[in-house]
């Protein structure tokens, strides 16, 4: 009899771990893709306007990653999330839905502040500051996005916790129900 297993966490920690040329790295089982991006803070509410610069030529950033975690670079830009020469973005994107635990960023004071959306829609309460690492659970998705759009907003992200959401028991007995079925009608018509 199948049953949904326990899920355990995953910390993707981008100052000792290196993203692959494709910017992924595996953890436990579960896949992150990194991508820099930029979005809109007025009017509000903020919008993702680009999750990829890299399949646009409307914005000129790529990720960046260094001893003290992932960035936003580009053209007179970089290597920090920032919100300098517009708002940078930098995407996190994984392979299957995950419940977010934490994150935590390089070069953070109590100057710096990040909008948060999750799976593209943005996350109240818009500006996030405070403690470092940065509590976040409660929420849950694919992908997750953090926005710098104050120009003194300055830092990288250095790691995240996540945790899979797993698959629950009756979706894992329908599952292995059908593949029951499956292999019977197979044997039937042999």
């Amino acid at each position: 009899m199948l049953i949904g297993g326990s899920a355990s966490a995953a910390t993707f920690d981008f100052t000792s771990s290196s993203l692959d040329s494709n910017n992924q790295l595996t953890v436990g089982g579960v896949t992150v893709t990194a991508y820099a991006g930029v979005y809109r803070d007025f009017p509000n509410p903020d919008k993702i306007l680009h999750t990829d610069c890299s399949t646009t030529f409307s914005c000129d950033l790529s990720v960046y990653q260094g001893s003290y975690g992932l960035g936003v670079a580009g053209f007179l830009d970089g290597p920090y999330i920032d919100g300098a020469l517009g708002n940078d973005l930098l995407t996190l994107s994984f392979n299957q839905t995950v419940d977010f635990s934490e994150v935590a960023f390089s070069f953070w004071d109590s100057w710096d502040s990040f909008d948060l959306f999750i799976d593209g829609e943005l996350v109240s309460p818009e500006e996030r500051s405070g403690p470092n690492p940065y509590p976040l659970s409660g929420l849950s998705g694919t992908s997750i996005s953090f926005g710098a759009d104050a120009w003194n907003d300055s830092y990288k992200l250095a790691s995240i916790t996540v945790a899979p959401v797993p698959v629950p028991a009756a979706g894992l007995m329908l599952l292995g129900g059908l593949g029951g079925l499956a292999a019977l009608r197979r044997k039937k018509k042999s």
